[in-house]
């Protein structure tokens, strides 16, 4: 991460609707998550579900969410580029979506 003064982004990255992409996701799920797990300006990240998914209904993957430090939104484009999920085809890479987020409650601070 550079030294300029940083800032927190929240990343939405849909998954993409076509055919396979939850074979897909789960065949380079491993690398995925020892990826973000050793990276530090991942603050928080997870997979989204489907509303369903708490209302009763089948549990369904549809995306990922990151909190992320970074000096720009750039840097974070970047680093999501670079992820295994981008580069096998899991996101929808037209849909993904990084801006940037003001922490005012909770324990996510910028240090």
């Amino acid at each position: 991460m550079s030294s300029a003064t940083s800032h927190i982004f929240v990343v939405w990255a849909p998954d993409d609707e076509a055919p396979g992409t939850f074979e897909k996701r789960m065949s380079v799920r491993e690398e995925h998550a020892a990826r973000a797990k050793s990276d530090p300006t991942v603050r928080l990240a997870g997979p989204m579900l489907s509303p369903e998914s708490v209302t009763g209904g089948e549990r369904k993957l549809v995306g990922s969410m990151f909190l992320i430090e970074a000096a720009t939104l750039e840097e974070v484009r970047e680093k999501m580029e670079q992820d295994v999920y981008w580069k096998a085809g899991v996101w929808d890479k037209s849909k993904l979506t990084i801006l940037p987020y003001l922490p005012s409650l909770g324990t996510t601070k910028v240090v």
